[in-house]
């Protein structure tokens, strides 16, 4: 019998095909499943520090998944939403908070132009099993000047794949602020969260770009 898609299904992801197949069976019960079932309560704050850091329009939902940040946003955001995954991307169509659904892989050079958007959020992308610090530079390529950037960061990943590197790296060349890293519980019940998750915590990382 084959396991039924978890947190644990999610981290162990190593190439984008495993991806595809994990959402695929996950995309239609992910929100239940996972968002609701566990208290998983970064997409409202992503949501939240963008809109108090004066975050504007149009912004880009980076690993956007089933759209559970789309649905913490006022209703006349403009938002588009970025993901792997086309079963995801399926079930976060149907809820309407997205302008465009772009289907991409983070790892591949962005069809994108530059400056395209004046601000981007993530929650849930950065993280085991998914995309490192690679990505940035094209991310930050298609932020305009000024545009506000609040992206979500395990810890570990952090430390692991060197993700002050490549932030300083990106600073070095006057292309964005220094980064913030506000460090916060994932689940807001942690009797909730996935069995030995309850102590999980994120980095809220904020930047902008120059």
């Amino acid at each position: 019998m084959a396991k039924t898609p978890d947190l644990d299904s999610a981290y162990a992801v190593e190439t984008p095909e495993d991806n595809l197949s994990l959402y695929r069976d996950w995309a239609e019960t992910y929100d239940a499943d996972f968002v609701e079932a566990t208290t998983y309560r970064f997409p409202e704050i992503v949501t939240r520090t963008y809109l108090e850091m004066g975050g504007a329009w149009p912004c880009l939902d980076v690993g956007c998944g089933t759209g559970v940040l789309g649905e913490h946003f006022p209703a006349d955001a403009v938002l588009d939403g970025m993901d792997l995954s086309p079963d995801m991307l399926d079930v976060a169509r149907r809820k309407n908070h997205y302008r465009t659904l772009i289907e991409a892989n983070l790892k591949d050079p962005l069809d994108l132009p530059d400056a395209a958007y004046a601000g981007l959020v993530s929650a849930g992308t950065f993280t085991h099993g998914h995309v490192g610090p690679e990505p940035l530079s094209e991310l930050v390529r298609i932020l305009a000047p000024g545009a506000v950037a609040v992206i979500t960061v395990r810890p570990q990943v952090w430390h692991d794949t060197d993700f002050e590197a490549a932030f300083t790296a990106l600073t070095g060349k006057a292309l964005v602020t220094p980064p913030h890293r506000a460090e916060e519980r994932v689940y807001t019940d942690p009797n909730r969260a996935p069995k030995g998750h309850a102590d999980d915590t994120g980095y809220i990382v904020t930047f902008r770009r120059l």
